[in-house]
């Protein structure tokens, strides 16, 4: 699906769409982009991922990691607790403290030069989720799910969101370099 909507684009030339662990590739690119994955590898991989971003990026060369973070003074209870998300929706997952993130990059040689975070936009897009998964309940059933999945689904939404409007949790796009590069204002993320 998402090679049909590349070529819609009329850019088909300048993409390559990849089913790939990214610890597999071996080309440098001008430009990464990393949308949520950060914080699913689990904390005991956060460098060897930032070392693979670090290889990959050219010289000169932009990352943009979008990633969920957490409150600096949740992190250290929830780095030693197992929270709902942990255990029913992502197993093995953990959510960097803004500090952490930006520990774990430069320890790899690179550096934070723009950041935009937009937590409160998420939670508002997490209630919309919710009410279109909720309005699509008897297709989700036809698929084969059953009450006990929607009901986890629900929580896991609105759990979500309220983490976002309490400020416990962020979405945040870090657009890093490596820490020898010529300083730019030509960020890729806003």
């Amino acid at each position: 699906r998402l090679q049909k909507v590349v070529t819609e684009t009329g850019n088909a030339q300048q993409f390559e769409v990849r089913l790939q662990d990214y610890r597999d590739c071996t080309e440098r690119f001008d430009g990464i982009a990393s949308v949520e994955m950060f914080e699913a590898v689990g904390e005991n991989h956060w460098d060897e991922y930032f070392q693979v971003v670090a290889n990959r990026l050219k010289a000169g060369g932009r990352a943009c990691i979008q990633t969920i973070v957490i409150a600096e003074d949740l992190f250290d209870r929830y780095r030693h607790s197992t929270d709902f998300i942990q255990q029913y929706v992502f197993p093995g997952g953990m959510l960097p403290s803004p500090s952490k993130f930006k520990a774990a990059a430069a320890s790899a040689g690179l550096e934070v030069e723009a950041e935009f975070a937009f937590g409160s936009d998420y939670a508002k897009t997490l209630c919309l989720w919710r009410d279109s998964f909720n309005q699509k309940i008897e297709e989700i059933y036809r698929l084969g799910f059953d009450e006990a999945f929607i009901r986890l689904w629900n929580f896991y939404l609105m759990y979500c969101a309220a983490g976002f409007f309490e400020k416990n949790i962020d979405v945040v796009q870090y657009t890093l370099k490596h820490q020898d590069a010529i300083h730019s204002s030509d960020a890729l993320c806003p």
